[in-house]
């Protein structure tokens, strides 16, 4: 499901919450009738019911998102992605390619070279820390 699908779904539980709501103060007046208290209580829970689940499923595609992307996943955790080329799922990277956010190996990266738009930085690079405790000691 699309994002503005759920979200429109998160706009009609909360209408039909509200539209339960109004209903209560009628319910509950002099006379206290019981089938429309009834009834505005299984509307009011019926909306959050749409509301509940229309918060899961944006969970949920969220979840498929971060999964799907290694590279995501390993930014969202803090930690650098170590392993194998992303082309050929064979060879140690050597470099990342920023634009397309690929790790490529020597020999792909032949194949992946473009001018106009790739900026590459090198796949293993030594942490902001110990660059900044070299430069507090020097």
């Amino acid at each position: 499901m699309t994002d503005k699908i759920l979200k429109t779904l998160v706009v009609i539980g909360v209408l039909i919450c509200f539209a339960a709501l109004l209903t209560l103060p009628t319910a509950l007046s002099g006379n206290k009738d019981q089938e429309l208290l009834g009834t505005a209580l299984a509307i009011f829970g019926i909306g959050t019911l749409i509301i509940a689940l229309s918060l899961y499923l944006q969970s949920r595609s969220l979840q498929i998102r971060i999964n799907a992307d290694p590279n995501l996943l390993a930014a969202l955790q803090g930690t650098r992605r170590k392993g194998t080329c992303d082309k050929c799922k064979s060879a140690t990277p050597v470099i990342q390619c920023t634009m397309h956010r690929v790790t490529l190996c020597a020999s792909c990266l032949v194949q992946h070279y473009d001018s106009r738009g790739c900026v590459y930085v090198p796949a293993a690079r030594k942490s902001t820390r110990s660059r900044a405790g070299a430069a507090s000691r020097a």
